[in-house]
């Protein structure tokens, strides 16, 4: 079938080779065409400048003075960073210190005013996400202002007693009589208004030390340092360097139609096959179920003197000689397929149609 398939195909390329031909010299005139009109256009995009920066820098410390007689800390010394916890029977008061400065890009001239609170807040978890039952803030440094510059150094220092915190919390649990885990975060607001590399700024930046308070202790946690990077884009239209890759489907057509015309160039000088050829290879394929029946022969000379009956077909044949014990012979020459049985010739006369020599 694939033999019969391919000849056919080649045949068609063969008589068709000069339309073909001219039709892929359109598509490789084309195809370059619109290749090198999509490499030289110019194309635009839309990209974001980064025009201006800033760092806002906050570092805590901290210390915890021992104000109550105790067994372990000499009353009036200090107790420094870094420890595991705090007493509350030895130091129940924190003071605590924010070191701030803004570095920009270019500069900055700003006033910046500190106010530090502790916000206590109790959760209660809803459908698998936290919800706030009550919130209360608890002032600590009324709000203190200065001028600074690009890179310097603001100190706010403020202390916290953080047994008086504790009270509160209490307080305002056994009042609601409600408990629940509450946290507790010392907060500073920083306020800071001025002009920075060359822009209006007015904007708050919080800076949040959370807290673990226990009945006898409280904890300081670990990262005492924060930062926070601003960033300021500009859109702009900038021109795209030309790509490969935007020509990528003009120059896949035109290099398929330069190698079908390479290909097709040698069919120009090749000959048909023979539709006689393609004839007998679908004759064959045609009656191969049959073949083992058939021997090949000549139709006798006293043929006409003999009774003929025609059968339709090649496999009524087959099955007529079968039930007569007889094989069918086939003459090559005159394409007849016959058997001779008690001075009868039972004959199929295998001549193509009129639609099977169009098709070849």
């Amino acid at each position: 079938m694939l033999e019969i398939f391919f000849l056919k195909l080649k045949n068609t390329l063969i008589n068709n080779s000069r339309i073909f031909i001219v039709v892929l010299g359109i598509a490789v005139i084309l195809s370059s065409s619109w290749a090198y009109e999509a490499y030289t256009q110019d194309v635009y995009e839309e990209q974001e400048e980064l025009i201006s920066s800033y760092t806002q820098h906050g570092k805590y410390t901290y210390t915890a003075p021992v104000t109550e007689k105790n067994p372990l800390y000499s009353k009036g010394s200090r107790l420094e960073m870094g420890k595991p916890m705090y007493f509350f029977a030895a130091s129940p008061t924190l003071e605590v210190s924010l070191a701030y400065n803004l570095n920009a890009t270019d500069s900055a001239f700003l006033r910046v005013e500190c106010e530090t609170v502790v916000v206590a807040t109790s959760e209660e978890n809803s459908g698998g996400s936290q919800e706030i039952i009550w919130k209360k803030e608890f002032p600590v440094e009324e709000m203190g202002y200065a001028n600074i510059g690009n890179k310097d150094v603001l100190i706010h220092d403020f202390s916290v007693n953080v047994s008086e915190i504790r009270s509160k919390v209490i307080g305002i649990q056994d009042q609601l009589k409600y408990s629940s885990d509450t946290t507790i975060e010392i907060v500073t607001h920083v306020n800071y208004k001025g002009e920075i590399n060359g822009e209006e700024i007015n904007n708050t930046t919080d800076f949040a030390l959370p807290l673990v308070i226990n009945p006898a202790y409280y904890k300081m946690p670990e990262k005492l340092e924060f930062n926070e990077n601003n960033y300021t884009y500009e859109k702009i239209i900038v021109k795209k360097e030309p790509s490969v890759s935007s020509i990528k489907l003009p120059l896949s057509l035109f290099l398929l139609s330069t190698i079908l015309v390479g290909a097709l160039i040698p069919c120009t000088k090749m000959n048909n096959v023979d539709p006689e050829l393609i004839r007998r290879l679908k004759k064959e394929e045609k009656y191969s179920s049959v073949k083992e029946f058939v021997s090949k022969g000549k139709v006798p000379d006293n043929w006409s003197s003999l009774i003929q009956v025609e059968i339709y077909s090649l496999h009524d044949l087959v099955d007529a000689a079968v039930d007569m014990n007889e094989r069918v012979v086939n003459d090559i020459e005159s394409g007849v397929y016959f058997i001779i049985h008690d001075n009868i010739l039972y004959v199929f006369l295998d001549v193509p149609s009129k639609e099977s020599e169009d098709e070849n």
